[in-house]
């Protein structure tokens, strides 16, 4: 039995006809939710079907056919589930057993949808610990050899010279390209020349889209089509989503010179695994440089930006290992602190030497209201306020962050997978130009400080993961629980006090003979094991983790269209067709008259009637 909507493994207590001790009793009573249990066979078999290798043929069995869908199954409402509990049942009891069954209807979906695409690529890339572990490294070795061209070009003075603003947006875009043919291996001195005919060739790619690519199609078996066509550089894979109906998308970049519409129309003419691939031609950015508003160059907008800048270069730093910010134990509890993060201490990165001056801010805080201006600035409009000194503090971690660890500051930003996309150094936001005519006041100068704020929060926070704790309510796999179960299901018992090792056939007098065997002697496969609960555990640690969306809610039918006629006519539409009510005479039953009540009054003589009495 089930919970219903949705395949879960947990039955209601009791039975419909009533409980032991109650069989004559003929009043009806409602089953009722068992409490969940610490361990039981149950148990025992949910965690089989999950730490357990599968073949081909279980795995499909044992992922319920939901998982495979596009939504997930419709959980009980709360007046549908109180049709299954007790009557005399409290408010405080039914809603206590109600969030349990939540809680155990969302464990069982998280399950269900790991168990159904675990064996995808792309799920072991995302969760998998030895997928990530080489994830990570690829990713550390890009933004080492990243941070690698952008010292390059700071030693030769070249970002000290950069400033982000439209005006400069040229320049800007050779500086990107500069890095990007850097990165690209090119041994360029200096920047670009922007007349060099060869700065395309040098730092400009050509590229598809394929729009529809299998979940279940492996890297190795793209690459080996995309790869026959010469100039191939790189691919770059999505995850794949309830948008796309869970296919992926991929970008593969080839060389410049690439005949790229011919290699579009062939790879169209093809199928993999029985799909299309849809490919179309990649255009190349309408706009790299953008702008956000010229309020950000105000000096106490700097100044937030340089903040919050500095925090980011701070945390990823340490994220990544960069300066050998964990070189001791100082200086790790310097790279934890929070006070020393906020003025750039504990770090060696150059950038944030003595960045503490330039974080504090100064304000005729005594004077202004001894003077009494202080209620008026709020809402008085003033000129943009420039420093040009803090400006230029400011770019050089502006430039940091978007070259080497791939975040666009302005635009609260990060572009995850930039190293493998066709534009290794794309969209990059600056400021608008100093406008001498702006005014601004203290209010909206508050507003986008504080929008900036939460902007830059809300991209920090997607990168952090669900704690150990935080994620109990989710149903967390345990390591020990693991092992043991293996080893249960790995040791028969005899008779006569021996047992057989499943795994190899040998067979032991004692039970915990065999568990010290299949611990010594099969440690691959409680390696395994340890393995899959960290897969499992990764997942859903993810708070961006993929699963199926509920269905939509039916669209209310739309209103009924207003009528924009006169009055009169709209009076007249909404008359009903019906047949002449007849005039008053008629209704009163002067004659025969079909379309309206007859009326029930006799009519009355007033022959008899002397009106000379009445007028006299």
């Amino acid at each position: 039995m089930s919970y219903g909507g949705g395949g879960m493994k947990r039955a209601f207590g009791g039975g419909g006809g009533g409980f032991p001790g109650h069989e004559n009793n003929h009043h009806f009573k409602r089953q009722r939710i068992a409490p969940p249990r610490d361990f039981d066979d149950d148990d025992l078999k949910q965690q089989q079907r999950v730490i357990e290798d599968r073949s081909p043929g279980k795995e499909e069995d044992g992922a319920s056919s939901a998982a495979r869908g596009h939504f997930r199954p419709a959980m009980m409402s709360f007046k549908t589930f109180l049709n299954n509990q007790d009557d005399n049942i409290t408010d405080e009891e039914a809603l206590l057993e109600f969030n349990k069954y939540k809680k155990e209807f969302n464990r069982q979906q998280l399950n269900e949808f790991f168990v159904a695409h675990k064996d995808e690529e792309w799920m072991q890339d995302k969760y998998h610990p030895d997928n990530c572990q080489l994830k990570k490294a690829a990713t550390k070795e890009a933004i080492e050899k990243r941070l690698e061209v952008f010292m390059e070009l700071h030693t030769e003075g070249i970002i000290d010279q950069s400033r982000l603003e439209k005006k400069n947006s040229e320049k800007i875009e050779i500086l990107l390209d500069t890095f990007v043919a850097r990165l690209e291996g090119s041994d360029v001195v200096g920047l670009l020349d922007p007349d060099d005919q060869e700065r395309e060739s040098l730092c400009k790619t050509t590229s598809l889209q394929l729009r529809t690519i299998p979940p279940t199609l492996k890297r190795e078996e793209l690459l080996s089509l995309l790869t026959k066509y010469p100039g191939y550089l790189r691919l770059s894979l999505s995850d794949p989503s309830p948008e796309t109906r869970w296919k992926r998308r991929g970008l593969v970049t080839y060389k410049r010179e690439a005949k790229i519409k011919e290699i579009c129309f062939n790879l169209s003419t093809q199928r993999i695994k029985d799909s299309e691939l849809s490919p179309v031609v990649n255009k190349d950015l309408s706009q790299r440089i953008r702008t956000v508003s010229g309020l950000a160059n105000d000096k106490s907008v700097v100044r937030c930006c340089l903040q919050l800048a500095n925090r980011l270069v701070t945390q990823l730093d340490k994220q990544w290992g960069l300066w050998d910010t964990t070189e001791n134990t100082k200086q790790e509890e310097d790279v934890n602190n929070p006070m020393l993060q906020a003025i750039g201490g504990g770090v060696n990165n150059p950038l944030l030497e003595n960045i503490a001056e330039y974080l504090v801010e100064e304000m005729s805080a005594e004077e202004e209201e001894l003077l009494g201006s202080d209620s008026n600035t709020a809402s008085s409009s003033k000129a943009i306020e420039c420093d040009g000194e803090l400006t230029s503090r400011l770019d050089k971690l502006i430039l940091y962050l978007r070259l080497v660890h791939s975040v666009d500051l302005y635009n609260a930003a990060f572009y995850a997978t930039e190293e493998e996309r066709p534009n290794r150094c794309g969209i990059f936001h600056v400021r608008d130009n100093v406008n001498a005519d702006l005014k601004v006041t203290e209010n909206e100068l508050a507003d986008y400080k504080e929008e900036m704020g939460r902007k830059v929060k809300t991209m920090a926070d997607s990168w952090k993961v669900l704690s150990d704790d935080e994620i109990q309510e989710l149903g967390p796999k345990n390591e020990t629980e693991a092992v043991e179960i293996l080893i249960q299901s790995h040791t028969e018992d005899l008779g006569n006090n021996k047992h057989l090792c499943s795994l190899c056939g040998k067979k032991f007098k004692g039970e915990e003979f065999v568990k010290k065997h299949i611990a010594n002697k099969h440690e691959e496969k409680l390696e395994a094991v340890k393995k899959e609960v960290l897969f499992y555990n990764n997942y859903i640690k993810d708070p961006k983790r993929p699963a199926l969306p509920e269905k939509p809610k039916p669209k209310a039918p739309p209103p009924k269209p207003v009528s924009k006629a006169p009055v009169k006519e709209r009076i007249k539409e909404n008359i009903p067709v019906s047949k002449p009510r007849g005039s008053i005479k008629d209704r009163l039953g002067f004659k025969n008259v079909t379309s309206a009540y007859k009326d029930p009054r006799t009519i009355v003589d007033y022959s008899d009637v002397e009106f000379s009495d009445i007028f006299s």
